[in-house]
């Protein structure tokens, strides 16, 4: 069965926030989608990438680049053998693999920089969306099958996503820009709410017995 979902609209992003609430599941044991799609779209903004198509593997994530010559397929061209993407063919269109413990280090490396400031994460940000894209993905106990990402001259940058759910049902939906933005910011704002009520919980006096 292959169902055409909608944009997800904010009603739905705050469905999707409360279905991962730490009085459930746990963000942090929920969330396997949305911390690899995160640390794979930091390495594609530095590499500038803009068009692609991504797909699960069993060793990790396979990124198809549809066109030699641009900026992002040069870069990724020439950093192919490096520690954060494996090269695994040369022919049309270019194809890189995104191993788990590749994502791993990434993902430190993310985490690092982030460390250094504390300024809000800029919620247009490609590694935001593919997180929030992500985000859907854990929320239905999913496994992402594909994203592919189109760029076009003058149109609204989107997002389409096919993806299995835990009862086996195939699922395609399309997602603009500014839906991922709502996203990004009410995931934003639940993971804040999670970290003052952790600090308020240490900061409460225990009762000695």
């Amino acid at each position: 069965m292959v169902g055409t979902a909608d944009i997800i609209a904010v009603s739905g992003i705050r469905n999707i926030v409360s279905s991962l609430d730490h009085r459930g599941v746990g963000m942090s044991e929920a969330m396997f989608h949305a911390k690899c799609l995160r640390a794979i779209g930091q390495d594609l903004e530095i590499k500038r990438v803009t068009q692609f198509s991504l797909k699960s593997s069993d060793e990790g994530y396979l990124l198809s680049l549809p066109l030699r010559g641009t900026e992002g397929a040069a870069a990724m061209d020439a950093e192919g053998d490096d520690e954060t993407s494996q090269k695994v063919s040369s022919r049309e269109p270019m194809e890189f693999l995104y191993t788990l413990d590749a994502i791993e280090r990434l993902d430190e490396m993310g985490r690092t920089k982030r460390g250094i400031g504390n300024g809000m994460p800029d919620f247009f940000s490609l590694s935001q969306c593919l997180r929030a894209l992500g985000t859907v993905i854990d929320s239905k106990r999913g496994q992402l099958l594909q994203i592919d990402r189109e760029a076009q001259m003058n149109a609204t940058p989107s997002f389409s996503i096919q993806y299995k759910t835990s009862t086996g049902d195939r699922v395609r939906e399309a997602h603009t820009l500014p839906n991922l933005y709502d996203c990004s910011v009410h995931l934003y704002k639940a993971r804040r709410q999670d970290m003052l009520e952790d600090h308020s919980e240490e900061a409460r006096p225990r009762i000695m017995t």
